[in-house]
This record gives structure tokens, C-alpha cells and sequence, in this order.
């Protein structure tokens, strides 16, 4: 199991400090078996939660029945923190475990309001937190331009583009019914447009891996815009 302290919630303090700040807090360990609901979109926000060990997603789901995946959760990753400001107002989605999960979960009035001894391991993790909250805000600004595209093709392009880093190579973390949810789109058309993007040379699809092979044809598409 990953040891809390590789986080970036907590960069710059020793074992000493969290454990103290962790035992202050009542923060507690918790096991999610897969499948299982970590927080539902009807309720009140209480916690700031750090992924250990598995693997979370983060969806809403629509009036039509239809899901949205929003994002996902890796190991050593925070979620919850957008609500730490809104306790009095419900979750806009919800949380499940995809796998088996282990989870570190903090109080929301421990994490905002400095205690007595206003220790300076404790205001380093609120300026952590905030760190945290602008790569999330960024990821999913990144996401909305990826779902405002036109054509199917164009989403998936962007999606590949930001994915490999310029490594020209993604490796796939969720399998298909998740990424059509994510893009907002049916698995059949998703599939489709892969294979006719494969078929044109564009992509080469090996399972979960997939390469960019024409950069030209890549751009092609997005002037298309």
C-alpha cells in the first residue's frame, strides 16, 4: 500500500507531524470493496479524501439515466476538496470505488479551521490543498475543451493528445464504456470512430495502448474546429 506522505496533501512534512496532525484530526483509514459508494450526489460534504490504494471514479449521473464520468481518481490523489468551502450544500456527484480501496479520509472543519496550536504542518497542508485545487481546476477546463468539440474525432484527438504528453503513446486506464462516458458520447460511435481513425493510419490500437502515428492527419482534424 502507498504510504500517505508520497501525497502531494502532504509535501513538506515529516511522519512526525502528519501522524500528530492525522491523530488531532480523528482521521480515519477506511476499505471500500469495488462497486461500493464512497459518497452519493444527495449528500451533505463533510470530507476531503486521499485515494491509498485502488482506484475511484467520479461521475454524475443525468436525468436521462445516462452517466457522465467526470474523472478519475489515482492512487495518492485527493478528492471531495471542491465542496471544503460548501458544507452546507449536497454533493453534485458522486464517488464510487472501481476497484478494492483503501482511503484516508479527513474532516472538512479539522482541515479549514486551524486549531488552537496553529501549527505550521497545518497550514502547509491548506496551502497543498490549494495547489491541488488548481491542477483539478485546470483538468477539468482541459476536459470541457475536449467535450465542446464538434465531431467525435476532434474529442478523441484532444483526448489522445492530452493523454500521451507528447509521447505519442497512451496507455488506456479505463476501458471503453468509460471513456465513452467520459467523452460524453455511446460506446458504439466511440469504437466506430476509432477504428476508422486506425483504418486511416492516424492510430494504432494494441489492446490498452494506443500511438499516435500521423501528426499531420491529427491536426487535419482539429483545424476542422
Amino acid at each position: 500500500m502507498n504510504d500517505y506522505l508520497q501525497s502531494s496533501l502532504f509535501q513538506k512534512i515529516s511522519r512526525e507531524e502528519a501522524e500528530r496532525m492525522l491523530d488531532c484530526s480523528k482521521a480515519q483509514f477506511r476499505e471500500y470493496p469495488a462497486g461500493s459508494l464512497i459518497f452519493g450526489e444527495a449528500d451533505r460534504p463533510q470530507y476531503l479524501y486521499l485515494l491509498l490504494e485502488g482506484r475511484v471514479q467520479i461521475s454524475k449521473h443525468l436525468p436521462s439515466g445516462k452517466r457522465n464520468l467526470l474523472f478519475q481518481v489515482g492512487e495518492l490523489e485527493v478528492f471531495g476538496e471542491v465542496f471544503a468551502a460548501a458544507e452546507d450544500q449536497y454533493y453534485w456527484y458522486e464517488a464510487m470505488a472501481v476497484k478494492s480501496s483503501r482511503i484516508l479520509i479527513l474532516p472538512y472543519h479539522f482541515i479549514y479551521g486551524v486549531c488552537s496550536n496553529a501549527c505550521e504542518h497545518h497550514r502547509m497542508v491548506i496551502r497543498n490543498l490549494l495547489d491541488i485545487q488548481a491542477r483539478n481546476n485546470l483538468q477539468m477546463t482541459k476536459k470541457l475543451h475536449i467535450i465542446t468539440n464538434t465531431t467525435l474525432k476532434q474529442k478523441i484527438v484532444l483526448w489522445l493528445l492530452d493523454m500521451s504528453r507528447d509521447q505519442k503513446k497512451v496507455v488506456m486506464d479505463m476501458n471503453r464504456e468509460e471513456l465513452a462516458d467520459y467523452l460524453g458520447v455511446t460506446r458504439p460511435s466511440l469504437s466506430r470512430s476509432l477504428m476508422e481513425l486506425q483504418k486511416q493510419g492516424i492510430i494504432r490500437i494494441d489492446g490498452k495502448k494506443i500511438w499516435i502515428e500521423n501528426m499531420e492527419e491529427i491536426e487535419k482534424i482539429m483545424e476542422d474546429e
